[in-house]
Order: C-alpha cells, then structure tokens, then sequence
C-alpha cells in the first residue's frame, strides 16, 4: 500500500514538473521551487476541505442526536403567507401521500405592536411626499395602497369636506382661500388589513397656503430684472446684460456642447489611433521584411554554394555577394533585407569579427529557421573542412529550391483565390450585357 502511494505520488509530481516546464523557461532548481510552492498550496486546500467536512459532519450527528425520530417542519415567517408539505403515511403493507398545510407564523401581541409601529412610521414619511409634515401640508400628498416590506393592504377614509381626494390632492380652490398663517384642519383614517390582522390609525392633517417659493428664492429678482430687459429689446436681436448683478454672476451655457464633446472625442481617438496604427505599421513591415528574407534564402544558399564550391573563401563569397548586391541597389533603388544582413556581417568581419561570430550573429538576426540552419551548417564548415560542408550546402540548396516551388505553388493559389471575386463581377457584367437585348426584345412581344 506504501509502494502504491509513493509511485502515485511520484508520478503526480512528475507530471507537475512538466506542466511547469512547458510554462517557464527556468532553471531545474526554480522548477523545483515553484512545484514546492504548488503541491503546498494544494496540501492546504485539501486541509480546509477536510476540516470544513469534518465540521459538517459532526453538525450532522449533533442534529441527529437532537432530533431523534422527530420531523422537524419549518412555517413561513409573518407576511410570506402559509405553505404546504408533502407527508408520506405508512403502516403495514399501507401507503398514502397526504398534503400538510402550515399557516404562516403568527405574532405575538409585542410583536404585533412593534410592526404596526414600524409600518405605521414608514406609511407617514410615504404620505408627507414632499412636504415637511402632516401638520404643514402645502402640496399634494402620497396615499398608496401598500408599503414595501409589509404584506398589508391600506385603505383611507376621508373626512366630508372635500379638502383631500383619494388621489392625495389637494383642492386648491380652497387652499388659496386661506390667509398667511392661516390652516385648515382635517383627518385621514388608515386602515392596514392581512388576513386576521387589522389596525386603523388616524392622522391630523393640516393644510396651510401655499407658499410663493419665486419670492423668497435668492435668484427671483434677478430673474425678474431679466425678464423685464428681455421685454423692454423685444425689437431687438441682441440682448446685452451684466455678467454680475447684485453680487450674482451671471454666466451663458454653450450651446454646442454636443459639438465639443464630439470635437474632443474624435482627437482623443485620433491621438490613440496614430501610435498604435504606426506600432501596427512598424510590425507589418517587420513581417514583410521576413517574407521577402525568405524570398531571398534560396537564392543566398545557392551563391555561397556556387562562389564556395568554386574555391573562394567564406569572407570571400560574403564579399563578392554584398558587391554584386551593391550595385544592383543603385541601379533599381531597392533593398532587401536578408542581403542588407549580408552587408553588415560583411562588414563586421572587415573590422576584426571572427568569422564563426559574425556567422552566427546574422543567423540570429532572423526569426525564421532556414537562416538560423543555414549559419549553423557555415559554421561547421569552418572546421570540419570544405568537402563536408559543400556537401551539407548542396543539400541545403535542394531543400530551399523544393520550398521555393512550394512557396510559388501556395502564392499562386492564394492569388487566384483573390482574383475570384473580380473574375465573377467581369462575368456577371458580360452576362447582362449578352443578355439585356434579348431581354428588351422579348419585352417587346
């Protein structure tokens, strides 16, 4: 049993180890670290998950051990309504399924006075709406036929006078009637209703005249002052007034603020854009860069093969090619970066660079594996002798020439995929043009 354990062990951290692998490029001991680090991380997991069980387990027995052979049956609290439980009933060979119906809790009388006071409480800040008081009554009150949190359902009774309707207004007839400091006393009755439950509370309203809030609003004599200048230049088209009145600024809103906001949308966009469509420009002439490196490699393989094969030295091949390069770049103005590459290792080895360094610092410069391959097969030229290497040339050369031909094949395919389109609007074109007579020649039938 202590074998099987151990080899499941091993092999789980085995497979650890790999995962880990495959996601960091570290060394054997920061693996190692990271799996300790990971194993101990799960250990505590599963502790917690074996103390939590534990825990619920021994809940499990204590409530056993209470309940005994008792059901225990769970009523709705006050307000959520009554509830039914299916009971199965069993003696003998005799079976029955039986629905139980349970009321919902019922409140004490302590209870019961505490929700009517909440309610009630909660009910008078509803119907005050935006006045300050029910004893202060300027406008409109809020009756409402029930209250969120309480399953009660309220109906009002109003007194005779006609003062508040059953919509919470006010007759404002009578309202203005009323003198400064004058008010006009009335009542509402409240009663809340649920099931067996019933309560009836009566409110003093009062209702006192309406207050000009223009009048005593800080702004009303300006207000004022503006009207009566935007009356007195009616003939006017322009009308010129104060920047401050009465130690009151005055300041005019933009009208086109849509305008600017779009304005100042566009150039945050703008400004967004440019660097990130230049990262974007900078990465696809990178790309095309290695495209056209790659256009290029078997016609490289195939000159060092030709000048090496032919006796020349490698400085010396790298120099005849970035010469005949040379040339033709001043002749059609074009540059292509594989022998561009070529230059600079050229140059390189001209101010002192090792042969093999510079070999290898140009295979690096490219992200594909053909010139990485190359380099090193040229570098082991350089010391396994000529023979050997223009053996490993000439079969570099035959492998680049069959991935030219397959690179041509696919470019071939991908163009006529692209010309497709074009070719089914020129066909479509020369169909209506055949067809059009043909078509104004029946019509004429």
């Amino acid at each position: 049993m202590n074998n099987i354990f151990v080899s499941w062990k091993q092999k789980i951290e085995s497979r650890i180890i790999s995962d880990l692998k495959s996601q960091y490029t570290e060394s054997e001991e920061q693996i190692r670290q990271r799996k300790e680090q990971f194993l101990k991380k799960q250990k505590k997991i599963i502790l917690i998950e074996i103390i939590a069980g534990a825990v619920f387990l021994a809940f499990l027995i204590i409530r056993a051990a209470f309940l005994q052979d008792d059901i225990l049956l769970s009523r709705n609290s006050f307000g959520q309504g009554s509830k039914e439980v299916q009971l199965s009933l069993k003696k003998d060979d005799k079976k029955k399924e039986i629905t139980y119906k349970l009321d919902e809790q019922k409140l004490s009388a302590e209870e019961e006075s505490k929700v009517y006071i909440q309610f009630f409480k909660k009910l008078k800040k509803i119907m005050m709406k935006n006045n300050t008081s029910l004893k202060q009554i300027q406008t409109p009150l809020n009756l409402p036929d029930t209250v969120d949190g309480y399953p009660f359902e309220i109906t009002y009774e109003l007194a005779e006078d006609g003062y508040i309707r059953l919509d919470g207004s006010i007759n404002e007839e009578e309202q203005a009637k009323l003198k400064r400091g004058e008010t006009y006393r009335t009542y509402i009755v409240v009663t809340a209703r649920y099931g067996e439950y019933r309560k009836s509370k009566k409110y003093e309203i009062r209702i006192v005249p309406k207050k000009n809030i223009s009048q005593t609003n800080v702004f009303y004599k300006i207000q004022q002052y503006l009207k009566k200048e935007e009356q007195e230049n009616r003939y006017s088209r322009d009308i010129k007034i104060p920047s401050v009145y009465k130690d009151i600024e005055i300041t005019k809103r933009q009208e086109n603020q849509g305008g600017i906001s779009g304005i100042l949308i566009l150039f945050v966009t703008v400004c967004i854009f440019i660097p990130l469509h230049n990262y974007l420009k900078l990465q696809e002439e990178g790309k095309k860069c290695q495209e056209q490196a790659e256009r290029d490699f078997p016609v490289i393989v195939h000159l060092l093969t030709l000048y090496m094969g032919a006796g020349l030295s490698f400085f010396s091949a790298v120099k005849r090619i970035s010469q005949n390069y040379q040339k033709q770049r001043e002749l059609d103005d074009s540059k292509k970066y594989a022998f561009e590459k070529m230059m600079r290792m050229e140059q390189q080895m001209s101010n002192g660079v090792s042969q093999r360094e510079a070999c290898q610092d140009w295979g690096m410069q490219f992200r594909t594996d053909s010139y990485q391959k190359l380099s090193l097969i040229l570098i082991q030229s350089f010391t396994k002798g000529g023979r050997e290497a223009a053996m490993l040339m000439e079969a570099e050369e035959r492998e680049a020439f069959h991935k030219r031909i397959d690179r041509a094949k696919k470019e071939g395919e991908e163009a006529s995929t692209r010309l497709l389109f074009p070719m089914i609007l020129l066909l479509c074109q020369v169909m209506l043009l055949v067809m059009y007579p043909a078509l104004t020649r029946f019509q004429g039938f």
